[in-house]
């Protein structure tokens, strides 16, 4: 099975940037600070995946065998450092390295202790090998977690739709209407109904 690197492509924690990332410790300099080193690290993955710099992209990824890259379609999942670099490697194939810009306007995320979350939704624009512009709406999730070396990616999942097509229509989404049963007409002998008074 062909995989889409193309949607993974721009598997950007940076479009992120601008997520209001919550603190544990609700004091305005614990927040500040808290959001900007989670911020600093959003901003080093997309980085190094626009420079298509793999050594400083998988030293953003967490120290554990169970971290995991998820795309949209079925087989798009990769377990470990050593599947996600590799994954990587194919992911900057289909790009030409610079190139890669994003567009977040909806994004939210917390932070809480050692664990932070994101979801964004973001417009993606890049060019392909050949130097052609390309553009595409993608959706990020991404938990990460602290480690001694600061925070890390521990999953990330991106999916954007494989066609243009959009959501189905009305029509196409629900089943066919069964028209209702026309009338029974009352038989001519049945007596008209009574008039109340």
């Amino acid at each position: 099975m062909k995989k889409n690197y193309r949607v993974l492509l721009a598997a950007t924690l940076g479009c992120a940037l601008a997520l209001p990332v919550l603190a544990a410790d609700p004091t305005p300099a614990a927040t500040e600070k808290a959001s900007a080193e989670l911020k600093a690290v959003l901003r080093q993955h997309h980085d190094a995946l626009n420079k298509q710099d793999l050594k400083a992209l998988m030293a953003l990824y967490a120290d554990n065998p169970n971290v995991a890259l998820m795309g949209t379609g079925p087989g798009e999942f990769w377990k470990g450092k050593a599947a996600i670099e590799e994954t990587y490697k194919h992911f900057f194939e289909t790009f030409k390295a610079g190139s890669l810009t994003h567009d977040c306007s909806e994004a939210t995320g917390g932070e809480e202790g050692n664990d932070a979350w994101l979801m964004a939704s973001c417009v993606m624009k890049d060019k392909d090998p050949s130097g052609e512009a390309r553009e595409f709406e993608l959706n990020v999730s991404a938990v990460l977690k602290k480690e001694k070396a600061g925070w890390r990616v521990q999953a990330l999942h991106t999916s954007n739709l494989a066609e243009d097509a959009g959501p189905p229509s009305e029509e196409d989404a629900a089943p066919a209407a069964t028209p209702a049963p026309a009338a029974t007409p009352a038989p001519a002998s049945a007596a008209p109904p009574k008039k109340t008074p």
